[in-house]
This record gives C-alpha cells, structure tokens and sequence, in this order.
C-alpha cells in the first residue's frame, strides 16, 4: 500500500484513486483476517498446554483455567470473561473447525464470519459421528460465508445446522433456554444498555406488547393538549420561499424538454392507480392514517415524527398528552417516540410490577441496591452538581435527590476539592470502614473487573492469619472470583497475590510472575 497525495483530479483519474482505496481497503481486511488467525492459533496452543500440564490434576483445571484468563485480560486489558471467552473460541475454531480456521488464515472471510460459524454450529460433542457431522456443516456454510455477510451467514448457519444434525436441535434449544440471564452494562451519558437473553418467542412477544402498549399511549392523548407541527417538507419550503423574497424579481428560465417531460410524468396516474378524469392524484390527497397502521418491524427510526407527518396535512395539529413522569421529574407534554415508550414502560412494568401471583414467593420483599455518591450542596439544591452511580459514573443531581428522597438509610462521607473520599464518620475497623473502601474502590480492584461493591469481598490484602491489619491500607475491595485466586489453598502454580501501595494502588503478581497495577478510580466532582 503506498500514502495518496490528494490534489485535483479529473474524472478519470478520480475513478482511479476510487478503486485504489478501495482494493487497499480489501487487501487490509484480509491482512486483518489472517492476523486473527494467527492469534486464535496462540491461543489455542495454551489451552492445549494448559490441558498437557494438568491431565494428572483433573481437579485444578477450574482455577486453573481462571487464573490463565485473568493473566490475559490484565495483560490485554480486557474483562476475564473476554478473555476466557476468546481463548475457548480460538480452541474450538482452530481444533474443531479447519477449513473455517483456513478461510480466515487466507482473508476469504472475517472473524466475525469464523465466530458466526462456530456459535451456529451444531452440538455434536460426544456423537460418534462428530467429526464427520462438522466437516459436513462447514462444506456448505464456508462457500456461503466467503460471498455474503456474517449476519445472512449466521441465518444461513442455523438451516445447515437443523439439516445436518435434526435431532440435537431440540436438545440445543433447551441447552439455550438454561443459559437465559439479564446482564448490564454502562453505555454512557448516564443511560446501560440492560440485556435479556430469552426464549425467542417470548421476546418477540414482549416487543410486540411494548409496541402495543405504546400504541394505546399515542392514541389516548387528549384532545384538549395540542400544538401546531408542520412537517419537516413545510419546514424547508417555508426557508426557501423567504429567501427567495429577498432576492430581486427575474424571469424564470424556460423549462428544458427533460424538465418539462418531467413535470408531466407527476401528473399521470402509477399503473396501479385507477382514477376518472380531473380527479386528484394520490399524492395531493392526505390519507387517514392511525399508529395501527405503521409498521413497527423496523431497522430505521420509527418515531412519532415520521409516523403523524407523513399522515397529517400541514394544517393538522399534533397530540400531546397530559404531564408524564421520564424517571428523572415531571414532563409538562408526553412527546415520546414509539422506541423511547417501549423502554418507559418495560421500566414501569418491571419496578412496579409484583411477581407474587407467579412465583407463589415473597419476591416483592427485593429491593434493588445501588450506591450513589452526592455533595451536600447538591443534595440541599444548592447547586446542581453532578452526582456519581459508584463504579458507573455521573448522573444529575435530580435523579440523586429523588433516590435519596426514598433512601432508608444514608452515609456521609468527606471529600477534599478534588472530590477524593479522605474518611468517613468514624475510622473504626467496623461499618465505617465498609463505607470508606466502598467510595474509594467503587468495583473489584482486580485490574479490568467491573463486578459492582454490593456483590465485592473485603480483603486483607496481606494476610490477616500473617500478621496483616486491620486496617484501609491493608485492604481492598474483591470479587469472589477474583478473591478466590489469592487464597491459599490454590495451587501455586495459578496462585496470585495482591499488595497495596501507596493511595490505595493495587500491585498483582500473576503466575508467571508478571506485574499488574489496579489505582482506585478518581471520585470527580462537575462544577
């Protein structure tokens, strides 16, 4: 690949650099591919020797397993679950799969392709005939893959897989449905991204409730609360026809023969439309139009924008609703598009929703935890500060107050300027200790973990039984997984540990020997 000098060019020789970017784009992507291989092929190997070395301590190989991914993830500065999750994936794409694991190392496909071709292969471990079944599999998907995209390969994949191995299917859907769960993870600007694994039925039909739901919350919208909205085409009209007024009178250009063959065309009826002579073309007329009529089943925006301008005359007006409640205060109208409904009311029905009358439980009782870091100022409204989720980030200090509002108990704790938690009520080896490591260390200090403080272990980081105090310098905020690996009764050869240095810095030392620091997050107050 050779730099580009961008300077004008003519048409010709635009074309030419066009299609320079674009083989040079190919040529890196297959570069890419094949170095993906190449690491799925390390990876591999040390599992392999993870699996030669233990072969006699079968009862090792869990944590044997977890240390080894730990040591990749704060080596990679991924979570250690990437980090299992890649190195189980490179095994089985490399041992399991060879001409997917050869298409990759040539560049005909990506590994997003190899990882679709493997997650949709089907489960044949244990069957006599294993080998020969994935040989099968992979001669009908890798050609596929090779010529189209990974998300067509992926639906491609789970027709070959049904075909080439019927009868697991039924055993691999319920293998699936026992790996349902709801995971969480931040996505910014105070908003997570809350994941279901579900059956695909019953997601399907959550969706289509929420989008009914919200349906009936458009339609039920008053009367008597409207406003004018002219659609987005009105907008750009009304712009143009000023500034044309300020521009000085001329004759219009006559019309070209294309122009005017053009204009006319508008004025014929589609071949499909049947209309008598003089009577208005489908496009002057305004259909009636309901938010039954939209099609939800959408990859674009669907919002309420697109579904009432393109139904309503410019004369029209738009609904609104009576004040609603987005989880942060008082809304004065409900403008809410279909997609933001469907997420309010999944949240309403989900909080207040009691699940007694289904689980013949006392699951009510379950209050959700989460702990909230405020300034005085900010809590009073004084100020409006933000205030800080602990180990996620910033939230306003509206959403704060209205948490503490219906808070049972509270913790204070002092910060210095910088925001830093310097102490808490009592230095004491007692709750007060729990609160200042909770604000200082906000998730497990494990290099990458983010496992949250509610679901941490207070560790002495040198051991107690050793000598170790009692104290904030000597301890840290675990979890167990994590806690786990430093424990003696592991196997030195997977055994870490942890020290603690000044301001709170975590020093890990792995198996092997190497180092990884862990420094507590910065408590960051917004002025």
């Amino acid at each position: 690949m050779t730099s580009i000098d961008i300077a004008p060019l003519d048409y010709a020789s635009t074309l030419a650099l066009q299609g320079e970017i674009l083989d040079d784009c190919v040529d890196l992507g297959r570069q890419i591919s094949a170095l993906e291989a190449k690491r799925a092929e390390r990876l591999a190997l040390r599992l392999d020797l993870l699996a030669k070395e233990r072969s006699l301590d079968p009862g090792s190989d869990e944590m044997a397993f977890r240390s080894m991914c730990a040591e990749y993830a704060a080596a990679a500065h991924v979570s250690p679950g990437t980090a299992g999750s890649h190195i189980a994936g490179a095994w089985a794409l490399v041992r399991l799969f060879p001409a997917t694991f050869a298409a990759l190392s040539t560049g005909t496909i990506s590994k997003r392709h190899a990882d679709v071709i493997v997650d949709a292969a089907p489960n044949v471990t244990g069957h006599s005939d294993a080998d020969q079944l994935r040989e099968e599999y992979e001669q009908q998907l890798v050609p596929f893959a090779e010529r189209d995209t990974a998300a067509r390969t992926r639906t491609h994949a789970r027709g070959v897989a049904a075909a080439v191995f019927p009868e697991g299917m039924a055993e691999q859907h319920r293998r699936g449905r026992s790996e349902r769960s709801v995971t969480i993870k931040p996505d910014g600007d105070g908003m997570a991204v809350l994941t279901a694994i579900l059956p695909e039925l019953l997601a399907h039909a959550i969706h289509d409730r929420l989008t009914a739901m919200a349906g009936d919350v458009v339609k039920a919208r008053p009367e008597g609360q409207r406003r004018p909205r002219q659609s987005v085409l009105d907008t750009f009209k009304a712009e143009r026809e000023a500034a044309v007024r300020t521009e000085a009178p001329s004759e219009p250009a006559a019309p070209t023969d294309l122009e005017e063959a053009f204009h006319n065309s508008l004025l014929e009826p589609a071949p499909w439309e049947t209309r008598a002579p003089g009577e208005p073309h489908s496009s002057e007329l305004a259909p009636e139009r309901t938010i039954d009529d939209a099609d939800t089943d959408v990859t674009g925006p669907n919002t309420e924008s697109d579904l009432f301008d393109s139904a309503l005359g410019t004369d029209e007006l738009f609904h609104e609703s009576t004040p609603m409640h987005d989880g942060y205060g008082l809304i004065e109208h409900d403008t809410r598009t279909t997609d933001q409904l469907r997420a309010d009311l999944l949240a309403d029905l989900l909080l207040t929703t009691s699940p007694t009358s289904v689980t013949s439980t006392a699951l009510e009782s379950v209050k959700a935890t989460v702990q909230v870091t405020i300034s005085s100022t900010s809590l009073t409204g004084d100020d409006d500060a933000m205030a800080e989720l602990n180990g996620h980030g910033p939230m306003t200090s509206d959403a704060a107050r209205i948490l503490a509002g219906h808070a049972g108990s509270w913790d204070r704790a002092f910060l210095d300027p910088r925001g830093m938690v310097t102490e808490t009520d009592n230095y004491v080896p007692t709750a007060s200790m729990k609160r200042y490591l909770r604000a200082r260390d906000q998730h497990c200090r494990f290099p990458g973990c983010r496992a949250p403080v509610h679901r941490c272990q207070i560790d002495h980081n040198h051991d107690h039984a050793l000598g170790g105090p009692t104290a904030v310098s000597n301890l840290a905020l675990f979890c167990a997984g994590h806690h786990a690996l430093k424990h003696p009764d592991v196997d030195e050869r997977d055994r870490w540990t942890a020290k603690q240095l000044e301001n709170g810095v975590i020093l890990w030392t792995g198996p092997t020997g190497r180092t990884y620091t862990d420094e507590p997050p910065l408590h960051v107050m917004f002025a």
